[in-house]
Order: C-alpha cells, then sequence, then structure tokens
C-alpha cells in the first residue's frame, strides 16, 4: 500500500513538473516555424506622420520624396496628426489650413496611398457623454473626409477602457455617418495593448496596471471599426527579452482575437489589423529605448507571427511611430526585419 502511495506521489510530481515544461514550452519558448518577414509582410504597412505637412505650405518635391520613401518601405496607409480635438470636439481651420493641399499632392503621386486624419485626445479632456461633443467630432470627420479627401479617420483617443460606453456610442455614431457618404472612408482606432481579462483578475492584488484593453474593449471597438492599431510601446519593461515577449504575445492573442470577429458593421469582415511599434528616443517614465524598438519590436512581432498559436493571416502589417524619429538606421533594421 504504501508502495502504491509513493509511486502516485512520484507519477504525480513528474506529471506536475512535465504539465509546467509544456506550458513553458508554448507559451515562452513557443512551437514555431521559421519565416522570414518578408513571408508575412503584405505590403500593406501605416506610419504616423507630423503635423507640420498640414499646417505649413510643402512643395511638390518635399511631397513626393515623403511617398516615395513611404513606399520604399512597404507603406501604403499614413496617419496624419490634424491637430487635438479642442474640449468641445472641434479643431479649428487654421490648424489643418494645408491639408487639402497635402492630399492633392500625394493623390497625384500615388493615388492608392491611404490619407488617414489622426484625430486625438486626453480621455479625461473631452467628455464624450455630450451629444453636442461627439456631434462635433463628426462634423470634423465630414470635413476632414467628404471635403478635405482623406481616405478616413483615426481616433487616438486615450486611454480608454472596457466600460467606456460613450467611446462606444461615437464609435457607432461615426459608423453610421461614414455608411451614409457616397465614398465610404475608413474608420481606424488606436487602442492600448492588449491584456487578457483573466490576467488582470488574476494581477489586480500585486500589479498596477496603467494603460490597456481587454478582450472586451477589442471586441466592442471592432464592431465598428474597419481597422484596429495596438501601440505596443511605454510598457515599462526593461528587460529586451520580455518586450520581446510582450509584443509576440500581442500579436498571437490579437491575431486569434480578430479570428473571432465578424463584423457586418465594418467594410470588410474583420477589421485590418496593425501591431503599432516605436522608432523614438524620448527617455521618459515607462519608456525605455533600449528596449522598446525598432528591432526588438519586430523580432517579437515574427516570433508571434511564427507560432503555432498565431492566425498570421489576420495581421495586416506594421504601423510605426513615428516618422519625424525614424532615422535611416530604424528604417535599415525594419527592412532587414520585416522586407527581407
Amino acid at each position: 500500500m504504501r508502495k502504491k502511495y509513493k509511486k502516485w506521489v512520484l507519477y504525480s510530481v513528474v506529471g506536475f513538473f512535465l504539465l509546467i515544461a509544456i506550458l513553458f514550452w508554448i507559451f515562452i519558448v513557443g512551437i514555431k516555424a521559421s519565416e522570414t518577414g518578408k513571408f508575412f509582410n503584405q505590403q500593406k504597412n501605416a506610419v504616423w506622420i507630423a503635423h507640420e505637412w498640414v499646417d505649413t505650405v510643402k512643395t511638390d518635391t518635399e511631397v513626393k520624396a515623403l511617398v516615395a520613401d513611404l513606399k520604399a518601405h512597404d507603406v501604403n496607409t499614413i496617419f496624419v496628426h490634424v491637430g487635438p480635438l479642442s474640449e468641445i470636439g472641434d479643431i479649428a481651420p487654421e490648424v489643418y489650413s494645408e491639408a487639402f493641399n497635402f492630399v492633392d499632392m500625394v493623390k497625384a503621386v500615388d493615388p492608392d496611398m491611404r490619407i488617414l486624419a489622426w484625430v486625438g485626445q486626453i480621455r479625461n479632456k473631452i467628455n464624450l457623454s455630450s451629444v453636442q461633443v461627439r456631434h462635433n467630432i463628426l462634423q470634423m470627420c465630414t470635413i476632414f473626409t467628404g471635403v478635405v479627401g482623406m481616405d478616413g479617420v483615426q481616433y487616438d483617443i486615450e486611454p480608454v477602457w472596457d466600460e467606456d460606453e460613450d467611446f462606444i456610442l461615437l464609435l457607432e455614431e461615426t459608423h453610421e455617418l461614414f455608411e451614409s457618404m457616397d465614398r465610404r472612408p475608413i474608420l481606424s482606432v488606436a487602442l492600448a495593448e492588449f491584456i487578457p481579462r483573466t490576467f488582470v483578475w488574476l494581477s489586480s492584488g500585486f500589479l498596477n496596471l496603467q494603460n490597456y484593453n481587454t478582450e472586451v474593449n477589442y471586441r466592442n471597438v471592432s464592431k465598428y471599426a474597419d481597422q484596429v492599431v495596438t501601440m505596443v510601446y511605454d510598457t515599462g519593461i526593461e528587460r529586451g527579452w520580455m518586450y520581446r515577449w510582450l509584443v509576440k504575445e500581442q500579436v498571437i492573442w490579437l491575431t486569434d482575437l480578430m479570428d473571432e470577429v465578424e463584423c457586418d458593421k465594418c467594410v470588410g469582415m474583420k477589421p485590418e489589423l496593425y501591431i503599432g511599434i516605436p522608432s523614438y528616443e524620448d527617455v521618459k517614465k515607462g519608456f525605455n529605448p533600449e528596449i522598446e524598438n525598432v528591432g526588438n519590436a519586430l523580432i517579437g512581432v515574427l516570433n508571434g507571427l511564427n507560432d503555432v498559436r498565431a492566425v498570421h493571416e489576420n495581421l495586416t502589417g506594421i504601423a510605426v511611430y513615428a516618422h519625424w524619429t525614424t532615422d535611416d538606421n530604424e528604417w535599415d533594421i525594419y527592412d532587414a526585419l520585416w522586407k527581407n
């Protein structure tokens, strides 16, 4: 009897450690292929560009150089900063006075280059529960897409949470507006990195998570958005391997989550998905450019796409933040990892 008990204990211990080893292999090491960036790159990448392109007179030569540079890196979507929303939800015309000329010049060079108005604000500075504020925002969307001629609007309102029903209402109303237009604009939403709701609950006693979205908000946003851009930076991580692991898991989780989305309210059956990566060098609290950078981020993306748990077809591309901070060396790293 005692021998049987000892065997049972031994088998239990061995089984436990075997389970731990399997979980470690799946979630940390990963069961993966070894495809390069060229295999996954669909030539549908994006970049955020500076406000100067819509408030400063630019020459044809400058715009042609910008478009040529972006095309060389397989970028076909531009998020151009058109100015933060005011507290009442509008933007003064002088803030984007050259927007029409910019769009006209870009389209003359490359009609297929998509230009989205990057519209942002700090969440606690704008009252989205106000009908008038939301109405003003929709008016701005009409101006940027219907008058200026941009291909869509990207909302970058941070932070938004699972319970932010007013933000979702804004998306629903924007979707309805865009549906009524002859030329259907793109509704893009920039979101903080994804953290599973279960993990948030389990870690609530010892981790102070600041800015994130769970599957609840991603699903709610995906009901109305044509494009979801996950900003995987400003994480506060101080180890390169940990940041690469986080990016990898973002790719796995989100491509799998998007596979579950059936969106009959957006342009396609499911939103385009972009992983936003950092190319800036600001040394600030919660961000270390030695850790969070183009190289580490793209290694994480490729590790994620090669993982058996990922649905790699659901990743549309990479979004680089930002064009004005990306130097030639960073573009070389990007090209080496993502284009080759």
